[in-house]
């Protein structure tokens, strides 16, 4: 992976919150100046897009550390063995049980469900991937405003997307066909990060992940 600068954390809010903006629930603000037209050296707009992110990704966020110094990278085929997806529950079959991106291409699938007693959720990951496969078709990591973010305990991975999942498996699908790497992204990387949730080798995921084996066992995850 090769690294093409450092940036701030405060660019890495404002990066994250673009790609999600449209997800964001209301309250918010009626216009996008704080995704388009952006100062980041105010720190009103800096508390203001992290407030609105940690709202709609509070899961994800709380398990990083509270100061952390991000890189722009260039992701290249040497990594792609060691790109995870985030390890939730939804993505524990489209991946084949690895939740390893490589994974995706052989395992999305429409009709995918969980069912717990009254409770019973959709999950279309194929949908999702191939309504949004055209925007990457003629992708490019020197022009492109699709970047992916991803966090580490080590600079040699492995690596975990916490935005841009559904994108990467567009990128690796594409890939297979018509080489397209590097792909850009934005990489934190941070020793504390080996005890997170959604890092893939961390106690925690490993017994998250254990439980969802358990549900597709029982037939509640199919």
């Amino acid at each position: 992976m090769q690294t093409d600068g450092q940036t701030t954390r405060d660019e890495l809010i404002l990066v994250w919150l673009r790609s999600e903006w449209e997800a964001v629930d209301p309250p918010k603000s009626p216009d996008r100046q704080l995704i388009d037209d952006p100062d980041l050296t105010d720190q009103a707009q800096n508390q203001a897009r992290e407030e609105l992110l940690y709202r709609h990704r509070e899961p994800i966020l709380k398990e990083l550390p509270d100061e952390f110094h991000p890189v722009w990278v260039n992701i290249e085929e040497a990594d792609l063995a060691d790109l995870y997806i985030l390890p939730c529950l939804d993505w524990y079959l489209a991946t084949g049980g690895t939740f390893r991106l490589v994974d995706t291409a052989a395992n999305l699938a429409a009709g995918r469900e969980f069912r717990f007693g009254h409770i019973r959720l959709s999950i279309d990951h194929r949908a999702k991937v191939n309504a949004i496969a055209s925007t990457l078709a003629d992708y490019d990591a020197a022009t492109t405003d699709e970047v992916l973010i991803l966090i580490a305990a080590d600079e040699s991975g492995p690596y975990t997307i916490i935005d841009g999942v559904h994108r990467a498996a567009v990128l690796y699908r594409n890939y297979l066909t018509e080489p397209n790497m590097p792909w850009k992204g934005l990489l934190v990387v941070d020793r504390a990060i080996v005890e997170s949730l959604w890092h893939i080798e961390s106690q925690k995921a490993e017994q998250s992940i254990a439980q969802f084996r358990q549900f597709a066992e029982l037939g509640m995850l199919r």
